[in-house]
């Protein structure tokens, strides 16, 4: 499974370069016009308009785009979002729909006119219908999860990709999930917590050292550190774990 790890400002970008990152997600209401610089260096791009974007704007950019682009959508109204992409599709003639709340229902509005084969999968009423509807969707198509994370680990074969923001939470909650250890906190919060970073660090030294990251910068709570946390404390082994790290790092 590939995953697009949702990125937004060059600070972010420049750390999943300095790990490897195969795959990033871009938002265009916050990278505009700088999405095709921020795009270099990276396997696989994809761009989504962001919620509040000016959709005619994005609509004019993608026309030029080389990579994956998702639809400007409406996850309120099933019909206005397939109008949405319709007008899209003008500019941007492999732009990607997004299905939302009934997924086969949305499905069969695009199905007559969109000949592409990827798919990208938004927000239902609850994670169990997702989960549900999910199977009950054809499989000749290749399905992203947008922001869902939580199916990394649950391998679902149904899924191609996903992406998610939560690879940030070093940076916005001075925190992060270990693969196969306890959730460690940094800065102020982290100062009793030394031996648990210490020990984590320990345990993954080959992907603190692919990203050329000292542990004390770890323990000292420096801001490049924090947002290098989680990719090399839980996203590498993970992958690594689960046997798709090449997927997903160089």
């Amino acid at each position: 499974m590939k995953f697009y790890f949702n990125a937004n400002n060059k600070t972010q970008v420049s750390a999943l370069r300095r790990v490897g990152a195969k795959n990033v997600m871009l938002t265009y209401k916050f990278v505009g016009e700088r999405a095709e610089k921020l795009s270099n260096g990276f396997d696989e791009v994809m761009l989504g308009p962001g919620f509040g974007a000016d959709k005619d704007k994005y609509h004019s950019f993608i026309q030029d785009w080389k990579h994956e682009a998702l639809q400007y959508d409406d996850p309120t109204d099933a019909l206005n979002n397939y109008n949405n992409w319709k007008e899209g599709e003008e500019y941007n003639s492999k732009l990607i729909p997004i299905l939302h709340q009934n997924y086969a229902q949305s499905l069969s509005i695009f199905r007559p006119n969109y000949k592409g084969d990827r798919i990208a999968l938004g927000k239902a009423q609850s994670r169990s219908s997702e989960d549900t509807q999910l199977r009950q969707l054809p499989q000749n198509y290749s399905y992203h999860g947008l922001a869902k994370g939580r199916w990394t680990k649950e391998r679902n074969h149904m899924v191609d990709s996903i992406d998610s923001t939560t690879w940030t939470s070093g940076v916005r909650g001075r925190k992060t999930d270990v693969w196969k250890g306890q959730q460690i906190m940094f800065g102020d919060k982290g100062r009793t917590n030394k031996s648990m970073i210490q020990l984590a660090c320990q345990k993954n030294l080959i992907h603190l050292s692919r990203a050329g990251l000292d542990p004390k910068d770890l323990i000292e709570g420096e801001q490049t550190a924090l947002t290098l946390a989680p990719l090399v404390l839980y996203y590498m082994p993970m992958f690594e774990s689960l046997g798709c790290y090449l997927e997903n790092f160089k």
